[in-house]
This record gives structure tokens, C-alpha cells and sequence, in this order.
């Protein structure tokens, strides 16, 4: 940060203290992370944006915008994939002009799994569907599992989000 002209001092806090931290507002700058148990963009913008988040102690950056707000009761609530796109694309302009937060990444969930295993399915939301799952039955090598490369599902994380801030 030094280099772009911003001092910085770096003031580790304990897991258990830290919310109560972010709360009374001591601070310029911090980092956390979000995680949400859905992909709809609602369950970022809302819980860490709207005015109504401050007292619930999630809108860290204690940031109201009553026309970002608007915005995304005037169609969160919609059926219509195209209204909601619009709102969210509204909504994130607002958020580029007034950069309350700043997104640095999104997570990627990986899960290994045996080579002669098919069908296992990772949701977008993390969780593993075993409904389909087979087994193909193969020779046995004896003890030499290990030369059968695992297969790897990925999924991104917040793969429904709109791309936030455009950055």
C-alpha cells in the first residue's frame, strides 16, 4: 500500500473480538470475507450493503445508500430474470461511483474423489449430491491405487454473482 501512497498500520485481532471491532467503527480499512449459502446475488448485496444491515451487524462499512436500497426492493422480489439482472447491474453502478466495499476475490470449491467413482455431483452451493453416485467395478491392482489420478470437480463459488464492480 506504501507504494501507492497509503500508510498503513496492520492491527491483528482475535477471532472472538473481531466483530465487536468492525462494529465500533475504529478503524479506516479492514479485511474480511462473506460467504452465503446461496448464489443469488440478494444474498451479498442486502446482508453486507443496505441501510437496514447496519444494525444487524453485517454491513461493516456502515454504508446506507436509501437509492441502492431501492433499487434492490424494487426488484429483488421479481420473478423476471431480466428485471433482476437490470436492478443488480443498477445497483453495482452504484456501488462503482461510491466503492463502499471492494470485492478481492471469489472462492473455488474443489472436491477429490477415486478415480473408478461416477457420477458424484458438487453443488454450486458446496454440498455433495450422492443421489447418482456409482462405483465401476475395475480389476483390483494390488496396492497400487495411488497410480490412478483422482478426479476433481470445480465450482466457482459465487458463479452466479454478477461481476461485481465490473473489476
Amino acid at each position: 500500500m506504501a507504494q501507492v501512497g497509503v500508510k498503513v498500520v496492520i492491527v491483528p485481532v482475535e477471532g472472538r473480538f473481531q466483530e465487536a471491532r468492525l462494529m465500533d467503527m475504529n478503524h479506516d480499512l479492514t479485511l474480511s470475507g462473506w460467504a452465503t449459502d446461496s448464489n443469488d446475488p440478494d444474498s451479498f448485496f442486502r446482508p453486507l450493503l443496505s441501510c437496514a444491515a447496519i444494525n444487524s451487524q453485517t454491513n461493516f462499512a456502515h454504508w446506507c445508500n436509501p437509492e441502492f436500497d431501492s433499487v434492490l426492493r424494487k426488484h429483488c422480489r421479481s420473478q423476471q430474470l431480466a428485471s433482476r439482472i437490470e436492478a443488480y447491474e443498477e445497483a453495482q453502478n452504484i456501488l462503482e461511483k461510491e466503492l463502499p466495499i471492494l470485492p478481492l476475490a471469489s472462492s473455488l470449491r474443489l472436491q477429490a474423489y477415486r478415480y473408478d467413482i461416477k457420477g458424484l455431483v458438487l453443488s454450486p452451493f458446496g454440498n455433495a449430491s450422492f443421489a447418482g453416485v456409482s462405483r465401476e467395478k475395475h480389476e483390483e491392482v494390488k496396492n497400487h491405487d495411488y497410480l490412478h489420478p483422482a478426479s476433481v470437480i470445480a465450482v466457482a463459488g459465487d458463479a452466479l454473482l454478477p461481476d461485481l464492480y465490473r473489476l
